[in-house]
C-alpha cells in the first residue's frame, strides 16, 4: 500500500483535511513538551520553572502561532483542560497528545503509554481533530508490546472518529550509544519498518539521513522512507539545528515527505528570551511562514 491509496480513503482524506494547509501538505506545530520545556526556562533561585510557566507560554505560543500553521500539537496537562483552547485560531486544526510520557529527571522520553484520561468522549469534548502517539523505538525485541501499544492508539482513535498520528523516535539500546550517524540513519528507517504498518494516519518520523550541518543525505534517506511508509509522513525537527531544519525539510519533501510537525526549530529559543512574546511574534512567525512556504512549493497541490 502506498501513500496514495490512503489519500484515496475518502474517510481517510476527510479525517485529515482538518489538518492540511490551503496550498497543501501539512505545515504543522508542535507544541506537547513537557519536561523538555521545562528544562528550557532558565533556573530561578536554583528552581526549575513552574507548571504556570509551562501553560503561559504554551498558551502565548498557541494564540502567536496557530494563525499560521495549519494546525498545532497541543497536550492535556498543560495546555488543554475542558474544551478547545481559545488560544487557537479557528482556522487551525487541533491534536490532542494522547500519550504518558516517561522521562526521568534530566533525561529524554524513555517509554509512552497511553494517557488513561484520554478517551473517546473527552476527544469529542474539547473538539480534538486528531491524536498523536509518541513511540520510543529500540532493537531490544519489545516489537509485540509496541503493537499493542500502536494498536489501543489507532482503536481509541477510530471509536473517537479523529485521525491519528504516530510518531517513532530511534534510541540506541540501554546504556549505549550510536556508533556512527549512519547506525542512526538506518535506525530511524528500522523504526519505520516496524511502527509505520501497525497504523495511524500520518507517520511523523525523525529527519532521516541527517547529520549536524549536513542535509546532503537526506533527499536519498527520505525517499526510503517513502517507499517503507504506507501513509503520509511529516518530519519533527528534534534532533536538527535549528539553522539546518528549514533546508532539512526542503530535502525531505523532495525525497516524499508531506510535510512537518515541528516545535523546537520554532520556537525553543524564545523560551528564554526576556521577550517571549515579542520573541514569538517575529523570529518564530518569520520561521514558520518559511516553513510552511517550503511545503507549499514542493508538496502543493
Amino acid at each position: 500500500m502506498t501513500s496514495n491509496q490512503v489519500i484515496a480513503n475518502p474517510a481517510a482524506g476527510e479525517l485529515l483535511d482538518p489538518l492540511r494547509a490551503a496550498e497543501g501538505g501539512f505545515a504543522m506545530l508542535a507544541l506537547d513538551q513537557r519536561e523538555s520545556l521545562r528544562r528550557m526556562f532558565p533556573l530561578v533561585d536554583g528552581a526549575e520553572a513552574g507548571d504556570d510557566a509551562l501553560r503561559r507560554f504554551k498558551a502565548t505560543a498557541a494564540r502567536v502561532l496557530s494563525p499560521f500553521a495549519s494546525a498545532v500539537l497541543l497536550d492535556r496537562p498543560y495546555a488543554v483542560t475542558d474544551s478547545r483552547p481559545d488560544t487557537l485560531s479557528p482556522a487551525c486544526g487541533f491534536i490532542l497528545a494522547a500519550d504518558d510520557l516517561v522521562q526521568p529527571p534530566g533525561e529524554a522520553v524513555v517509554d509512552t503509554h497511553l494517557d488513561a484520561s484520554i478517551t473517546p468522549e473527552f476527544v469529542k469534548q474539547v473538539g480534538a481533530n486528531a491524536l498523536k502517539l509518541l513511540v520510543v523505538w529500540r532493537a531490544d525485541g519489545r516489537e509485540r508490546e509496541r503493537a499493542e501499544l500502536v494498536g489501543a492508539f489507532v482503536t481509541l482513535a477510530r471509536e473517537a472518529g479523529v485521525a491519528s498520528l504516530v510518531e517513532a523516535i530511534a534510541r540506541p539500546a540501554d546504556g549505549e550509544a550510536w556508533a556512527s550517524q549512519a547506525q542512526r540513519h538506518e535506525a530511524i528507517l528500522d523504526a519505520a519498518r516496524e511502527i509505520a504498518p501497525l497504523g495511524g494516519l500520518i507517520y511523523k518520523a525523525e529527519v532521516p539521513g541527517y547529520s549536524p550541518g549536513d542535509v546532503s543525505q537526506v533527499r536519498e534517506h527520505a525517499e526510503r522512507m517513502t517507499d517503507i511508509v504506507p501513509v503520509p509522513w511529516v518530519v519533527l525537527s528534534n534532533g536538527v539545528a535549528q539553522p539546518d531544519f528549514a533546508g532539512a525539510l526542503r530535502e525531505a519533501c523532495h525525497g516524499g515527505a508531506s510535510g512537518f510537525l515541528a516545535g523546537r526549530a520554532v520556537w525553543a529559543d524564545t523560551v528564554a528570551d526576556p521577550d517571549t512574546d515579542g520573541a514569538l511574534a517575529g523570529r518564530s512567525v518569520e520561521r514558520l511562514r518559511a516553513l510552511s512556504a517550503i511545503v507549499a512549493e514542493v508538496r502543493g497541490s
